[in-house]
């Protein structure tokens, strides 16, 4: 993971985002200009925008693999529900890399797993 030695809002948010990504194995690129911050998932080009929302901040990130035409659709998610955002970004990944490679992809390591499954 790259991150910038700024130290907006956003890229605090971006950089929580994508450490919590590198927990479930999915490996991110973080990069913030003018109030703004990306996460870039390279492997299945996904682009995760921390941006400002009025008051408070979000995650945005398009549903569209570029593929089509016509309108891009977006998944938004407040910064306060980063969890939700999370399992999310971990969905489309997962299924833009099957569509990508013909496979699941790479083991995707689950926060605080241990033994004898859920509890």
């Amino acid at each position: 993971m790259t991150v910038s030695a700024q130290g907006s809002p956003a890229g605090h948010l971006a950089r929580e985002l994508a450490a919590a990504l590198e927990g479930r194995g999915i490996d991110s690129q973080v990069f913030e200009a003018q109030g703004i911050a990306l996460v870039g998932i390279w492997s299945v080009g996904l682009v995760v925008w921390c941006e400002p929302n009025g008051e408070a901040w979000r995650s945005r990130w398009s549903l569209d693999d570029g593929s089509g035409t016509g309108r891009r659709s977006y998944a938004v998610c407040t910064c306060a529900a980063m969890e939700t955002a999370v399992r999310r970004i971990e969905g489309l990944y997962r299924e833009r890399y099957r569509r990508m490679y013909g496979e699941a992809g790479p083991e995707v390591r689950r926060p605080h797993s241990g033994e004898g499954g859920r509890g």
